[in-house]
């Protein structure tokens, strides 16, 4: 009993909001402005992905889970009022017997494709969007090991999954296989802290390639680092430039995922559902643990 209510009341849960001064807001010094998603506390929604913006809308993907349900992630479709940031419509795109999260977007010869991570799938499957229907269908395997977090990219001249497969602290590159028309382990890269796994698609800024990574220090999904990539001579070196803590006024416990796309930059954040009460348990089960170690 006495379990179940504090785990009640230091429940955690995501939301997304959209960056006002967009990409330039993230990569320069001055303070992220961002205006959070106005939605019910039924659900959280995390690991966001734009699908498209139009002039008063903006379709994103993201992992939603209802809270306090024992529930795996399905991929949703959000409509969200590019003037209010209230969602018009929320839709499962994806659902699986598997745990779904992080659906990365492929747009190729005019059609876009999804590839959630299903890690525990064993595989990495991509999915075809249908844009007049709002539905998804599968496509092909591009990967038969157990991968999270991955995003492909042609920008270094060759076919790339960048993705992480064993641990934070390790970066994963695979690379095309034309013969197995799959992903191969290529190149792996150690970090000496939990800052390898991607926090959303590599993109370009004034001429220069960055991914965002995920902060795992101080618990999973604790900070967002930007990292700039340098290819030359067939290697990859990696320089975090930028470290980004939450900027939501309350929900203070993460900022894990950052993606761009049309001008329009998203993120999600991490906080206690009740606040006050979430932060001040937490601290007390924190000391007295760290009493019963000494």
């Amino acid at each position: 009993m006495i379990k179940r209510l504090f785990n009640y009341l230091t429940r955690r849960y995501w939301t997304i909001g959209f960056v006002i001064n967009g990409l330039d807001g993230v990569m320069n010094d001055d303070p992220i402005r961002v205006e959070w998603l106005k939605t019910s506390k039924k659900f959280w929604f995390a690991d966001p992905f734009i699908l498209d913006v139009l002039d008063n809308e903006i379709k994103v993907l993201v992992e939603e889970m209802p809270v306090g349900k024992p529930h795996k992630g399905v991929i949703t479709l959000l409509k969200v009022n590019r003037h209010s940031f209230e969602v018009i419509e929320k839709k499962i795109l994806l659902e699986l017997p598997t745990h779904l999260s992080f659906p990365c977007v492929l747009r190729e010869k005019g059609k876009i494709y999804i590839y959630p991570e299903s890690a525990l799938s064993g595989r990495l499957d991509v999915y075809e969007y249908n844009p007049t229907k709002e539905t998804v269908s599968y496509y092909k395997t591009i990967c038969d090991d157990e991968v999270w977090d991955s995003c492909m990219t042609d920008m270094f001249g060759e076919k790339l999954l960048f993705t992480a497969a064993h641990n934070d602290y390790l970066l994963d590159i695979y690379k095309w296989d034309e013969y197995v028309n799959r992903f191969k382990p290529w190149k792996q890269f150690v970090s000496d802290s939990k800052n390898s796994r991607l926090g959303g698609q590599l993109f370009e800024y004034h001429g220069d390639v960055y991914y965002p990574a995920q902060d795992c220090n101080n618990g999973y999904g604790s900070a967002l680092q930007i990292k700039k990539i340098s290819y030359k001579d067939n290697d990859f070196s990696f320089e975090t430039v930028k470290k980004i803590m939450s900027p939501h006024p309350k929900m203070k416990l993460g900022l894990h995922t950052m993606n761009e796309y049309k001008g329009v930059c998203v993120v999600d954040v991490l906080g206690y559902r009740n606040p006050l009460i979430g932060k001040t348990l937490s601290y007390i089960v924190g000391v007295i643990k760290k009493i019963k170690l000494k």
